[in-house]
């Protein structure tokens, strides 16, 4: 067998750094997490590269952000596959496998990821740079009709038009579809995910594989709404002990000029918009939704007893690791592609927002034969270093000029990186909404292209956000500052060709 690691990277969709016991949230029961953070490392200012789904899961692919990789939202057509960390691995001896939610495709129009059950009796072969792929796509009752895991269900006897949800607020105006699935838990999506992971690993420790080393890329489709709990998983969290969402800003006058429309429900009509409705935000008016107690505490509770049901799903894989006895050898990565206001300032979801609640991430990761437990690492990362890092850990000289940075010189004790903060993207559409958010430990800078608002906060003194300094006089060394920083990590990445003589 191989010395070198084998690489589990563990991505869930729209989960919030707050939603880990580990992180700082006792109300929550994730000990298998809570392992992974105690036996490895836990970020405590991770960042997603970008706000929605595709953006962010191509730029934890590839170590680029998305105006390097040019996808810039959802429904976007992919990036060359051959920029992909599954293309570098495979192509150094890995071999690749991929299971659930990959979202690096379009979902309403043909692709890679829309092919149907009858066409999924099989992993693909050859998908995003993987050799082998087992997909689900879509999230709550939609994901039971399509790809692998659809296939699975009905290889199991399910009817997906049998599966019936009782949604609490049902005719209400419940934006995120809080309610109880008649699925049982052991057909939960997640559920499959950890079989199918299961399985794979077990048949390579029986021989039937080969003895290259693994990457297993694990997708997990929830806690992204519908906020859908199966109706036999009994280990909630209780709504009362829910936080309540954090306050909105001390005066609405100093927010950037889109965000009181997240609450009024008039985005989608207003200039911001581009040519299809917002992404990650509908015609919902979140003010209202989130002023109604029972509606906030209800839905925020099934958001956090998702992960609890995710958590129980990451056990079965640790103890199969344990089992196997690979554990010590596999660098295991946990993550999310972005965050979810879930209430705070108002807001529900996401969108073009660099709140905390939506662009802060769980980042954990655990390599038992690589470095040491250690304390919570305080300085900034993003998903965009999650390449290079797991590139370093398998001893790989990458040929491409990537965004992020190795993180495993830190966490072998050889210092922070070399990088003032992290940089988050966001681009409705070239000719709407867009901007670039340059995060340190101290201060959050979101500049938005061709418009005279823009956002600055003090981070370390006001962790709620609530007073924007953007317009502040007093601030404007400090922006220059942060702004020189962001334009510094922009020439950074910049790709440069060889250059062998003068002319």
């Amino acid at each position: 067998m191989s010395s070198r690691p084998n690489l589990i990277l563990i991505s869930t969709d729209q989960q919030r750094y707050d939603s880990i016991a580990a992180n700082g949230s006792e109300f929550l029961r994730t000990p298998n997490l809570d392992r992974l953070a105690n036996e490895g490392v836990t970020f405590r200012r991770a960042y997603c590269p970008n706000t929605v789904c595709t953006p962010s899961r191509v730029s934890m692919m590839t170590g680029l952000h998305l105006s390097r990789h040019g996808s810039y939202n959802i429904g976007t057509v992919a990036s060359d596959p051959s920029l992909f960390l599954s293309s570098l691995l495979r192509e150094s001896g890995y071999r690749t496998h991929h299971v659930g939610k990959a979202h690096w495709y379009p979902w309403e129009s043909p692709s890679p990821e829309t092919l149907g059950p009858e066409r999924s009796r099989e992993p693909f072969r050859d998908f995003a740079g993987f050799e082998t792929a087992e997909l689900s796509r879509g999230h709550g009752p939609w994901a039971a009709t399509s790809g692998h895991y659809g296939a699975w269900l009905e290889a199991q006897g399910l009817d997906p038009a049998d599966i019936r949800v009782e949604f609490l607020f049902k005719g209400q105006g419940d934006y995120n579809g809080t309610g109880d699935s008649a699925l049982p838990e052991r057909y939960h999506q997640g559920a499959w995910v950890a079989e199918r992971a299961i399985h794979w690993m077990e048949r390579r420790a029986d021989g039937e594989g080969d003895d290259r080393p693994f990457f297993l890329n694990l997708g997990f489709q929830d806690p992204h709404h519908p906020h859908i709990l199966p109706s036999d998983f009994l280990d909630r969290v209780d709504p009362e002990l829910v936080p309540p969402p954090a306050a909105r800003a001390d005066r609405e006058a100093d927010e950037a000029e889109h965000v009181p429309l997240f609450r009024n429900g008039t985005l989608i009509e207003s200039r911001f918009n581009g040519t299809f409705e917002m992404a990650g935000n509908g015609k919902y008016a979140w003010g209202p939704y989130f002023e109604r107690e029972e509606f906030s505490k209800q839905t925020r509770a099934y958001y956090y007893s998702m992960v609890q049901l995710i958590d129980r799903q990451v056990g079965r894989i640790l103890d199969a690791l344990d089992a196997f006895g690979l554990a010590r050898n596999t660098f295991v990565v946990f993550t999310s592609d972005h965050g979810e206001m879930l209430g705070d300032h108002g807001i529900g979801q996401k969108g073009p927002l660099v709140y905390e609640g939506v662009t802060r991430i769980p980042l954990l990761m655990r390599y038992p034969d690589g470095f040491e437990p250690q304390a919570p690492a305080e300085p900034c990362a993003s998903l965009v270093d999650v390449l290079p890092t797991l590139a370093d850990a398998a001893g790989i000289a990458d040929p491409i000029r990537r965004e992020g940075v190795s993180l495993l010189p830190m966490l072998r004790g050889e210092g922070p990186p070399k990088r003032t903060g992290v940089r988050i993207e966001y681009k409705e559409e070239p000719d709407r909404i867009r901007f670039k958010c340059w995060v340190t430990p101290e201060w959050k800078l979101a500049v938005y292209t061709g418009e005279s608002f823009g956002e600055l906060y003090d981070v370390k003194n006001d962790p709620g956000e609530r007073r924007n300094l953007y317009a502040l006089p007093e601030y404007d060394s400090i922006k220059q500052r942060l702004l020189l920083e962001l334009l510094a990590d922009l020439e950074r990445g910049e790709p440069t060709n060889p250059r062998p003589s003068r002319v």
